[in-house]
């Protein structure tokens, strides 16, 4: 069977072969010329007739139809604006901004139709004319000078569609393709459309898609301001991304920029005079890095994230699906203000590196600081060592992996800056381990909005968020303390010793304070000013401590705090947000907000509102206002004469001022809280683990950390023009009987026995020249009566004591009276 079919195909193939010669020998040449030519071009045909049905199928990728193609969407970054309107940072997957036609500089139009598509206006979205060139020129001559063939309706198809690699004729396929994906563009936009298109979809190098990135990306402006020079430019980056980038290779981004203004002119866009003239200009950039780790209040911006999908999670997009923060072009205004996060990342930027060399300086004279044991644990569970521990090594083998050397980038905390080096992963860790950082929030004391959110240092190597990190607070807490104090009616100028104590119903708690210092009496203005330990212990006790914890909680500490004395000394732990809201308190005359705010509102892509929020405006009651009146008197003495003092000698800054310094045990935490009557301001500094701290004062505690932040924002603020409405103003005023329980010295050498008689130190002045024996059991017999002053009290005391003198007087008369008359001499 199989010899009789092989047989019938040799006999077919020899008669095709008799019946050729025949054809040969009887044509003439004219007609062998024809067929000769046409053999070719039928297989051409034939070939693309079965290419062109391959696409309209399909078969060479998705090939979208005309109503898709309406429809088309750019992904586009989300953009988050400052109350101010400048723009902070964005989210996204790819780096666009699409802007409307009104919104583009007609010099980019102009340039782009000049250099890419000469005839874009004349033909239907394929040039045969160009084709032509590239086939005779390109292909037959091998001359690649004159340019590609593909208009720019063809090259948007290619941008919106990407090419796939075939194996066989595989460019001819994808030409195919994006021609007629081309000429069905043509049919749904209008050439403005299509331009528009155009340049909001096409990359511009690093990252950058569309026209309105790219004219921020290298000239610090939108798009619609770009001058003709600058339009040559970024249109001259479409030809090579790489090769004619105007930060990387300026001389080569200059000659094609000509290129493009002479192709302009021969175009006639412009006048040959403007292309030569504008020919010689320097190339000057505004070079502006962003993306989603870069800009403006990183940190911030991650905690935003959550906060918009959270809001939109009720809502759906118009083609159905979630909205996507990444791709869907938000708009999303917060409550920050630009220039005071400017201010205030400047501030942790300047300030840390003296403090990170501080923390080195304070070690450097000990061969191993402290905290080796704690980097152990953080080695082990660190990403490095437990991929390593997965593929098998024992714990030496890893160590051994761990110190080889390797190029890397690291975040340099004495440069503020990442730096190349070659150092080894374990060092690296240690290096990240004991990296100093620092959290900065600023807040309007009466609604708690968001001005100014500074998480950390660079966001591309700390990720970690210092702002909302939850740490023991130190003396940052001990307003509080006073504060709970006076409302339990402990008198301002009660003089309460700064000795050491035994308290043995707190199971023998012994606080004790910085350099064993115990002398003396303390108001409660010098007690918090000089942020003394003891004293401020013998409040919290005095005040029943459950009514501190119960008072640390109302003022916006969230986790509940335990009744212990050592409350009174910042064991309490909590974050900038709640301690900034505790603060807000005492600015607000005893109302705080009921939370933080920063999110106003979130519109789409065209401008429309999706969600809205309004600035809070409800307060809630958790301090008499008088009290909070004091309290913020007796921080002004802390900034005034206490720790704080160098806010006033040092960053020079005026005006109505309160806060409190806080440092933890160890200073492994330097805290500085502090308001104006215009904003709150919170500052941490530590490291990201409590186990690394300093080891002396002088550099460690919050005066030499926490404060200097404070302190070079605030000074910013004050001397920068246009913040005018953030400064300036004044505390509310004291009534003249409060000033009076006021007026007393801060700090005594010894105890007056008049502390625990509740009298103020004016009273105990004017009562000084009487035996205090006879004052208190007068005081203990007549008390302050309501509405009398200190000064009326100690007049009336007075009085009655010397009634009582000038009776005892009259009595020893009339004793020696008696005696002479009896016994004729005087009483011994």
């Amino acid at each position: 069977m199989a010899k009789s079919r092989s047989k019938k195909l040799q006999q077919s193939l020899d008669r095709f072969v008799k019946q050729t010669r025949k054809f040969i020998k009887t044509s003439s040449w004219q007609k062998l010329a024809l067929t000769g030519l046409a053999i070719p071009v039928v297989i051409v045909v034939v070939l693309f007739i079965f290419l062109y049905l391959g696409v309209l199928l399909g078969a060479y990728g998705h090939l979208p139809n005309e109503a898709e193609l309406a429809t088309i969407e750019n992904d586009d970054a989300s953009s988050v604006y400052a109350s101010d309107g400048v723009l902070l940072g964005k989210y996204y997957e790819i780096n666009r901004v699409s802007v409307p036609a009104e919104d583009i500089s007609p010099h980019v139009t102009k340039a782009l139709v000049a250099t890419e598509d000469s005839r874009f206006f004349e033909h239907q979205g394929i040039d045969l004319r160009a084709l032509f060139r590239v086939a005779i020129r390109t292909v037959l001559m091998g001359d690649r000078s004159g340019g590609g063939g593909s208009t720019i309706s063809q090259q948007l198809a290619k941008q919106l569609y990407p090419r796939r690699q075939y194996s066989r004729f595989g460019m001819l396929k994808v030409k195919l393709r994006e021609m007629i994906i081309a000429s069905r563009l043509e049919d749904v936009y209008t050439k403005q459309e299509l331009l528009n298109l155009y340049l909001n979809t096409v990359p511009f190098g690093e990252n950058a898609y569309g026209i309105e990135v790219a004219a921020n990306r290298f000239f610090g402006k939108p798009a619609a301001k770009l001058k003709l020079e600058e339009a040559a430019v970024l249109v001259g980056l479409l030809k090579a991304n790489t090769t004619y980038s105007p930060r990387n290779h300026p001389d080569k981004s200059v000659g094609r920029r000509n290129v493009v203004l002479d192709l302009m002119a021969k175009n006639g866009s412009i006048p040959a005079t403007v292309s030569d003239s504008v020919s010689e200009l320097p190339l000057t950039l505004n070079y502006r890095r962003d993306n989603d780790r870069i800009g403006s209040a990183p940190h911030f911006r991650q905690r935003l994230r959550a906060d918009v999908q959270e809001a939109l999670s009720d809502l759906s997009h118009p083609s159905g699906r979630p909205y996507d923060v990444d791709r869907d072009g938000l708009r999303i205004y917060v409550s920050l203000h630009s220039k005071i996060q400017q201010l205030a990342e400047e501030a942790v930027l300047e300030q840390l590196p003296r403090i990170q060399q501080n923390l080195a300086d304070d070690w450097k004279s000990r061969k191993q600081a402290p905290w080796e044991d704690a980097f152990t644990s953080v080695l082990k569970r660190s990403t490095h060592y437990r991929v390593l521990k997965q593929r098998g090594l024992d714990e030496a083998q890893i160590l051994e992996e761990l110190r080889k050397p390797r190029r890397m980038t690291i975040y340099d905390g004495r440069q503020s800056a990442p730096v190349d080096t070659l150092m080894r992963p374990i060092d690296s860790l240690r290096h990240y381990f004991t990296l100093m950082n620092a959290g900065l929030l600023a807040t309007d004391p009466t609604t708690g909005t968001v001005l100014a959110w500074v998480g950390g240092v660079d966001y591309q190597y700390v990720q970690y968020d210092h702002v909302n990190s939850r740490r023991q607070v130190g003396s940052t807490i001990k307003p509080v303390i006073y504060a709970t104090a006076l409302q339990e009616g402990v008198l301002p100028c009660e003089y309460t010793s700064a000795e050491q104590v035994t308290y043995a119903q707190f199971n023998g708690y012994r606080p004790g304070n910085p350099g064993d210092r115990y002398e003396g009496a303390y108001s409660m203005r010098g007690g918090l000013a000089k942020s003394v330990n003891t004293v401020a212990v013998s409040m919290a006790v005095r005040s029943g401590l459950s009514n501190v914890a119960r008072q640390i909680n109302a003022m916006g500490v969230e986790k509940e705090v335990q009744s212990i004395p050592s409350i009174a000394l910042g064991t309490v732990e909590a974050n900038l947000v709640e301690m900034n809201t505790v603060y807000s308190a005492f600015a607000n005359g005893g109302r705080r907000p009921t939370g933080i705010h920063y999110l106003d509102r979130i519109e789409d892509s065209n401008g429309n509102v999706l969600v809205e929020f309004d600035r809070p405006t409800e307060t809630r009651q958790v301090m008499d206002e008088q009290t909070a009146k004091i309290a913020t008197y007796l921080m002004a003495g802390v900034v005034n004469g206490g720790t704080a003092a160098r806010l006033r000698s040092t960053y020079g800054i005026q005006g109505a001022l309160a806060g409190k310094t806080g440092t933890t045990q160890d200073q492994s935490d330097g805290w500085f809280l502090g308001f104006t009557p215009k904003m709150v301001v919170g500052t941490w500094v530590g490291a990201e683990y409590p186990a690394v701290h300093f080891r002396t004062l002088s550099r460690g505690s919050a005066t030499a950390t926490a404060l200097p932040v404070w302190g070079t924002f605030m000074r910013k603020v004050q001397q920068t023009k246009g913040l005018e409405e953030f400064r300036g103003g004044g505390f509310p005023s004291l009534d003249e009987m409060t000033l009076a329980l006021l007026d007393c010295p801060d700090y005594l050498d010894e105890l007056p026995i008049f502390a625990d008689l509740n009298l103020s130190e004016e009273v105990a002045r004017a009562l000084g020249r009487f035996d205090q024996s006879e004052i208190r059991e007068k005081v203990e017999d007549k008390r302050q009566r309501n509405n009398e002053s200190a000064a009326e009290y100690a007049a009336r005391i007075a009085r009655e004591l010397e009634k009582d003198d000038r009776k005892e007087e009259r009595r020893e008369d009339r004793k020696k009276s008696w005696v002479k008359r009896l016994f004729g001499k005087k009483n011994d």
